[in-house]
């Protein structure tokens, strides 16, 4: 063995530990950022042991140089003798058998190839591997299904700057590997659901659409991954009406004018669910008592609601000692204000909590002070004016989530409350479906962007305690959360700390440095400063170190100008 020649030799002349070392490389050889190399030592009583490692660093130097000069009288004038040495820093990623030894110095280091690289990638252990892009060599990197799905562990951060670390890119393909391989996914590839929110441009609003940019090279790079490149092929896309459209309803949107449903909730599904709590989602709603009158006036809409004949959706609100019970449907009387709309539905609630000319009924408000119900009613009528168009009666135009195995639901045309409400209600309907169900399958995948927006690390609000539960319960219940945020450290940490795979693109220098990316080397961080679009750092359980990931250009358009129109550009790629 000792005559045998790999890319170099275990450094000498520094101690080699359990955690690292170093690897003087041959003058014919080189060893790049992430190549994985292994080297076999051959320990007392126990015999060969093989560790693996991941290059983290190179480096070179002029044996014999001892001043800055001495490099032109080496290099130029030849008159200074001196050895170029190049050496490349190895952290280890595993050790076969697991007999945590050091390798021995002036051992021979191999790269890492073929069943050698499954090994120090831990592939040989996962229990379903799913290819999520390339490493430097141009092979697969894999991450164990297991830790995503809900088996062993659940859910994805995704973190960088915007618009340089490519995080919603990086998500959607995660999201394409995922439904390309239904043979990976087991039992949980069937009927499985995936719902977007598109909250900046209307980039997602084509992913069903071929990308004129696609070229051969990029192709290689999802032949590499074994996946067809195509755009996604199930996929419904939805978006709120235009406001002011009258009975004619229109979705709010200019690019894309084909293959996308207006939503809305009638008045009749907004009480029954419950909704009325996501028009209070800002931070100061919960410094004072506006959460308490609200669930107060939410209970007694439950109470107090009643269907109205030949409208559907529509409400009235009549108290209960009427003799109305839930299901009727009445006639409404003369002068008696039907709900057809979020407008009509405060000016009724007024009625009760806030009345001109009277004082207001205890069983809404409950024993509150005169402002903090005035303070109520100034956010439900502000809510109106910002997104009352997406509260109207008649036929239900609610998202249906079973027509097409990924949903997108384009809210970028909506005010800042208008885009919590519909978050809100979209989650809270999707994890009320799986409590009821009590099921892990069919598995729900929600993709959401500028998670710190809705789960933010200071505050409360409804729609952060839902995402909080999500992360804590939702990998039993089969609900897994792809959340995307440009700074780990200013979401909630029980949700970052129950993502079991962690994902950063380019980051800024100072969030590098945050505790919430204590999972990377110091090298790691380093290099997350200076990282292009594409390229990727990846964590999982069922690998000790992180790893940087490259995936390939997308096939489906992301704008309406890469958009191509007929025909199928990528046959024969």
């Amino acid at each position: 063995m000792k005559n045998k020649k790999g890319v170099g030799r275990v450094l000498g002349t520094q101690h080699t530990s359990t955690r690292e070392f170093r690897v003087v490389l041959e003058d014919d050889e080189y060893l790049q950022l992430d190549d994985l190399v292994v080297v076999t030592t051959e320990v007392p009583r126990k015999g060969e042991v093989k560790t693996y490692g991941i290059v983290t660093e190179v480096e070179a130097i002029y044996e014999g140089a001892t001043f800055e000069s001495d490099t032109h009288r080496i290099a130029a004038e030849g008159i200074l003798p001196a050895a170029k040495v190049r050496s490349a820093q190895v952290a280890i990623t595993r050790i076969d058998p697991e007999l945590w030894v050091s390798p021995d110095p002036g051992e021979v280091v191999d790269r890492a190839t073929g069943a050698e690289r499954d090994k120090a990638l831990y592939k040989d252990e996962m229990g379903r591997p799913l290819a999520v892009g390339l490493g430097r060599d141009g092979e697969p990197v894999f991450v164990d299904l297991d830790f995503f799905d809900g088996r062993k562990g659940g859910h994805m951060s995704v973190s960088g700057i915007s618009g340089v670390a490519t995080k919603t890119s990086f998500a959607l393909f995660f999201l394409r590997m995922l439904t390309a391989n239904p043979e990976v996914v087991g039992e949980g590839a069937a009927n499985m659901r995936v719902l977007v929110f598109n909250v900046k441009g209307e980039d997602l609003l084509w992913l069903d659409k071929h990308n004129k940019d696609f070229d051969e090279t990029a192709a290689k790079g999802w032949d590499r991954l074994g996946v067809k490149p195509t755009p996604f092929q199930s996929v419904a896309f939805w978006a709120p009406p235009r406001p002011k459209s009258g009975d004619v309803v229109v979705p709010d949107i200019s690019g894309r004018q084909e293959g996308v449903a207006a939503f809305a909730w009638t008045p009749r599904e907004f009480v029954d669910e419950g909704l009325l709590r996501f028009l209070f989602t800002d931070a100061s709603d919960t410094r004072n008592q506006i959460p308490f009158v609200e669930e107060r006036v939410e209970a007694q809409l439950k109470r107090y609601a009643v269907d109205v004949a030949g409208e559907p959706g529509a409400l009235v609100l009549r108290d209960p000692v009427e003799g109305h019970k839930p299901g009727d449907v009445v006639t409404p009387a003369r002068g008696e204000m039907v709900i057809r709309d979020l407008k009509s539905l405060a000016e009724a609630i007024e009625e009760f909590v806030d009345p001109a000319d009277d004082e207001p009924d205890q069983r809404w408000t409950g024993r509150v002070q005169p402002g903090t119900v005035s303070a109520f009613m100034r956010r439900l009528h502000a809510a109106t004016n910002r997104l009352g168009h997406l509260i109207r009666a008649g036929e239900s135009r609610r998202i249906d989530r079973l027509s097409a195995q990924v949903t997108v639901v384009g809210i970028q045309s909506l005010h800042d409350l208008g885009q919590r409400f519909v978050v809100g209600a979209l989650l809270a309907e999707t994890f009320a479906e799986k409590e009821r169900s009590g099921r892990r399958f069919p598995l729900s995948v929600v993709v959401l962007d500028e998670l710190n927006k809705y789960a933010p690390r200071d505050g409360t609000s409804p729609i952060k305690d839902m995402l909080i539960d999500i992360a804590q319960r939702g990998r039993s219940l089969g609900v897994l959360l792809v959340g995307a945020q440009q700074t780990a450290s200013r979401v909630a940490s029980e949700v970052m700390e129950n993502a079991a795979l962690k994902v950063a693109g380019r980051l800024d220098a100072a969030e590098a440095e945050r505790a919430e990316y204590g999972w990377m080397l110091p090298s790691t961080r380093a290099r997350a400063r200076l990282l292009k679009p594409g390229t990727m750092i990846l964590s999982q359980p069922a690998i000790p170190l992180p790893l940087v990931v490259d995936f390939p250009f997308p096939p489906w358009a992301t704008r309406r100008e890469e958009v191509v129109e007929e025909g199928d550009p990528f046959e024969g790629l």
